[in-house]
């Protein structure tokens, strides 16, 4: 799988619903990018503020604007802009996160001198203020990791986010494309990319992701919980994980909608999923510690 990094084109599909308050800085993140041949493809699945007009004041003949009309799902909004791209690779960011200005061109790099990689993700931090991060993807601030990370993705060691992602587009060919039956769709898509690609990791900070209380994690933290429910069982069905990789993978799930419970002053059903993690987990003193936690302090 080789490209031409010298004249490789990047699809870059941006998919929004309501985005016009964070829409323009996210572009002209895209526009200072340090690797010019790309098109941009916003995708608006319904919005109901300003975000068109928004869009229609920035001038650039590289930026395409598609109505998709509300339907809600992540994956049927990132397929629309998937039928239109005309790059060799492709690329997606949200209407509220930013990139580094050498995004593109790094990962361009490192899938050049990797042929046999189909997929490239990057680190990155959350933040709520421009600059000042919260939290980062990763302990691992530079280097590369390289090779299968099917397993590493259900061990919670690869930050699956579709924002830090760059991949081949005749992958496509082979891995399909976004299921469009969850409004969760962007780690299944890895998931599934990883099953059939080695992979590219390049732990520096590219990608900057935006917390803030309207976002669709945030907005849809519960209907979150249940699509991953139903994906690691998918795959434990189709006994594509071993044993150990699903107790692991229920463990921590349980243990982070927990910690969501807590956050929304649900302190029942933040108890009873850290002690539905403690199943998956008898020796584990972590679930013992948050129930005490949430008995005592909430």
């Amino acid at each position: 799988m080789f490209i031409d990094h010298r004249s490789a084109k990047v699809s870059i599909i941006l998919t929004t619903y309501n985005g016009a308050k964070h829409i323009a800085e996210t572009v002209e993140s895209i526009r200072n990018q340090t690797w010019v041949n790309w098109e941009l493809i916003i995708v608006d699945d319904g919005s109901e503020d300003d975000t068109a007009a928004v869009i229609a004041g920035i001038k650039d003949e590289r930026i395409q604007f598609l109505l998709a009309g509300r339907s809600g799902i992540n994956g049927k909004v990132k397929n629309l802009g998937l039928s239109k791209a005309s790059g060799d690779l492709i690329a997606f960011i949200d209407h509220d996160d930013l990139w580094d200005l050498s995004k593109l061109e790094k990962q361009i790099a490192a899938l050049q001198q990797y042929p046999e990689a189909g997929f490239c993700l990057t680190g990155g931090y959350n933040f709520r203020k421009t600059g000042e991060p919260i939290e980062h993807f990763y302990k691992q601030k530079n280097g590369i990791k390289r090779g299968n990370i099917f397993i590493s993705l259900f061990n919670s060691e690869i930050a699956g986010f579709s924002q830090a992602l760059m991949f081949r587009k005749e992958c496509l060919a082979v891995a399909g494309h976004f299921k469009e039956v969850n409004s969760f769709a962007d780690l299944d898509f890895i998931i599934n990319l990883s099953r059939h690609f080695d992979a590219i990791i390049l732990y520096e900070s590219l990608v900057y992701r935006r917390l803030h209380d309207k976002s669709h994690s945030h907005l849809n933290w519960e209907k979150g919980y249940f699509e991953g429910l139903e994906l690691i069982q998918s795959y434990k069905d189709d006994n594509l994980l071993p044993s150990k990789v699903v107790r692991n993978a229920f463990f921590r799930l349980y243990i982070n909608f927990g910690e969501d419970c807590l956050q929304h002053r649900e302190q029942a059903k933040a108890v009873k999923h850290f002690f539905y993690a403690w199943t998956y987990k008898f020796f584990s003193v972590v679930p013992v510690k948050k129930i005490v936690k949430a008995i005592l302090f909430f």
